[in-house]
């Protein structure tokens, strides 16, 4: 089985695909007064996810979740789980969700290990952060 890995935030979407093996694939954006929590941003998101989804002939989708120090849910995270019902809906295929906590900063440490410059970095951070998302997947669920 195929599966997107996504890193929901308010103005980018980190997305990786992968069966066994997670890859990074694309970053979303909006708009600087947009966010991809509302709105006609959210819609185009969306839409995009979906396109992915059969482009990549993916079935499901990954999301990260940030917690808390306590392990517990935190305002973002409210957000990010309202906007993949909603893609679960569209889409009409299962959202899974994974703890995201501290891979933004682990995928900003590997872009910089590679020695990849900062304004490259940038670019590739939320990407590489859903690559992290999706492998924590396959790894915690067995995926081979």
């Amino acid at each position: 089985m195929r599966y997107l890995g996504l890193d929901i935030g308010s103005r980018y979407i980190g997305v990786a695909v992968g069966e066994a093996l997670a890859t990074e694939l694309t970053t979303l954006s909006c708009k600087k007064n947009e966010s991809f929590y509302l709105g006609e941003a959210k819609k185009t998101a969306i839409a995009e996810l979906q396109t992915l989804l059969e482009v990549e002939e993916a079935s499901a989708f990954v999301v990260g979740l940030p917690v808390n120090e306590r392990n517990k849910h935190t305002e973002e995270s409210k957000k990010i789980s309202s906007f993949a019902a909603e893609l679960e809906k569209k889409a009409n295929c299962q959202v899974h969700f994974v703890n995201e906590t501290l891979t933004s900063f682990m995928a900003q440490e590997i872009l910089e290990s590679q020695g990849i410059s900062a304004a490259n970095a940038k670019e590739r951070v939320h990407q590489v952060s859903a690559q992290l998302i999706l492998q924590q997947y396959f790894e915690e669920n067995g995926v081979s």
